[in-house]
């Protein structure tokens, strides 16, 4: 039985593809008390009323400093996260987007950045599901490219 409060979230993440067709991963910074020094997708939690298009395009130009151009939803995944005063229980939405410029400005929340190729994903510490995302990801973009 849980004994603390559980907090329901929308997270939406954007799968950047540039004009290269290379594919955008952040890392998080050392001192995150979640996943620390973890490589990720830009992502952020919706506000509410917000809709998600809207979150993803705010979230995006937070944490990488890029405009992006939403093409199409085409995953989602579930994960609950234990902190110590609440559990969060996130679904989280993929899109893939497209961005002209690759002068990625990053956050405070993270340490560093790379434009990778589906051959590299594995040179990267990524979470079982971003990793299954990302291969989704590139499979469905060269379809629609």
């Amino acid at each position: 039985m849980i004994d603390k409060p559980i907090v329901q979230r929308i997270v939406v993440a954007g799968v950047v593809f540039n004009k290269e067709g290379k594919l955008l991963i952040i890392q998080r910074n050392k001192d995150e008390d979640v996943y620390p020094e973890m490589w990720e997708l830009p992502s952020g939690k919706r506000e509410f009323l917000e809709t998600s298009n809207d979150a993803l395009v705010r979230e995006v130009k937070e944490e990488v400093g890029i405009d992006i151009k939403i093409v199409q939803p085409f995953s989602v995944f579930e994960y609950q996260i234990e902190k110590l005063d609440q559990l969060r229980d996130s679904t989280q939405i993929n899109f893939i987007v497209t961005a002209d410029s690759t002068d990625v400005k990053l956050s405070e929340e993270h340490q560093a950045f790379a434009w990778i190729s589906k051959d590299e994903i594995s040179k990267y510490g990524v979470s079982d599901s971003t990793k299954g995302v990302i291969l989704k990801a590139f499979e469905t973009y060269s379809k629609l490219s």
